[in-house]
């Protein structure tokens, strides 16, 4: 079975623009994005270091999968072009598990324009990403167990991201 994420493409532009927003808003920043791992069998894996916001459910979920590896999770990429109010590009990337344990996040990517900013120089893992590792509040340690999702197959919002903060 296929964890199916919410389907935002039958919306309308007004209606897709607000959820997306909503979902922006209530969203967990991304700090950074290093390789953790990388070789031709399994592909790269990539950390996303991530703010938790103190949520309990995304604080425990390293130790609910690691008691039962049986994992069902979908996630995928939307975007948010730069507005009036917000004049950076914002990368979401939705998460949905509901097996071992249903928990649902968004993890955020404020992409400027500036060439010395952190997340915009990642894009380039965020493409190549064949699975991500959560670190949550920067306790990644690989004794401990990871929180890890195989990364989008349908990546252009990253790819759109990177050919317009490229110019």
């Amino acid at each position: 079975m296929k964890v199916i994420l919410e389907d935002l493409t039958t919306l309308p532009p007004k209606r897709l623009e607000k959820r997306l927003e909503e979902l922006a808003r209530d969203a967990l920043p991304c700090r950074s994005a290093t390789v953790l791992d990388g070789n031709p069998d399994d592909g790269l894996t990539v950390a996303l270091h991530v703010d938790s916001r103190r949520r309990g459910d995304v604080l425990d979920l390293a130790r609910v999968v690691e008691d039962d590896a049986t994992v069902q999770a979908s996630c995928g990429w939307s975007l948010l072009a730069p507005s009036r109010r917000d004049s950076y590009w914002r990368l979401l990337l939705r998460v949905s598990f509901e097996r071992p344990v249903k928990c649902e996040f968004k993890v955020r990517f404020d992409i400027r324009d500036h060439p010395s900013d952190p997340l915009r120089g990642s894009l380039p893992l965020l493409l190549a990403a064949s699975r991500f590792v959560f670190d949550f509040d920067g306790r990644l340690d690989p004794v401990l167990p990871l929180v890890w999702i195989a990364a989008p197959a349908a990546r252009e919002c990253v790819l759109d991201v990177l050919s317009c903060s490229a110019t």
